[in-house]
């Protein structure tokens, strides 16, 4: 998984992008016409993260799985299915996140991080890239639906709980 082994794909000639995976483009489909990958090994072009992702998680590969079938059988569909895992921490705490790490350096907290109950939003030049969730399961798909729309709400709003995330 974290070090896809690229053995196969490398004597076969295949590029290996700077992430370490089988270079792919947003339709899934390597440099060889008609060859897709999907899973831990795709480097692909994602639309909605404006650049090259690879992750490591079942959900997304399941998900690359659909989309590469799609194009195999002649639909022409991009893979932008926001990536998204999950990880039971305790049978206290939760932790939930959608998006992609890279590509943002500001980070806007709503909730409280002492308390257990937050949510931490990446942003990149005002945009919403990525989210992670501790016990506020409720702003994950507000946080989704920000990544798919690329929006760029007020980072004071964003962090403000009186305001309701479904307006921004």
């Amino acid at each position: 998984g974290v070090v896809p082994d690229t053995t196969l794909a490398k004597s076969a000639g295949l590029d290996i992008g700077e992430r370490g995976g089988v270079r792919c483009s947003a339709r899934l489909e390597t440099e060889v016409p008609g060859l897709y990958v999907a899973g831990d090994i795709a480097e692909y072009d994602s639309p909605l993260l404006d650049g090259p992702a690879r992750i490591e998680h079942w959900d997304v590969a399941f998900n690359q799985a659909k989309t590469a079938a799609r194009n195999m059988a002649g639909q022409d569909v991009p893979h932008e299915e926001i990536p998204y895992f999950w990880s039971d921490l305790s049978d206290w705490a939760g932790l939930e996140y959608v998006g992609a790490g890279a590509g943002g350096d500001d980070r806007v907290v709503r909730g409280s991080i002492d308390d257990g109950s937050f949510t931490s939003f990446t942003l990149a030049d005002g945009r919403v890239m990525s989210a992670v969730t501790v016990g506020r399961s409720d702003d994950l798909e507000h946080a989704r639906r920000m990544i798919r729309e690329r929006s760029k709400p007020d980072a004071a709003a964003l962090a403000d709980e009186s305001t309701n995330l479904g307006e921004l």
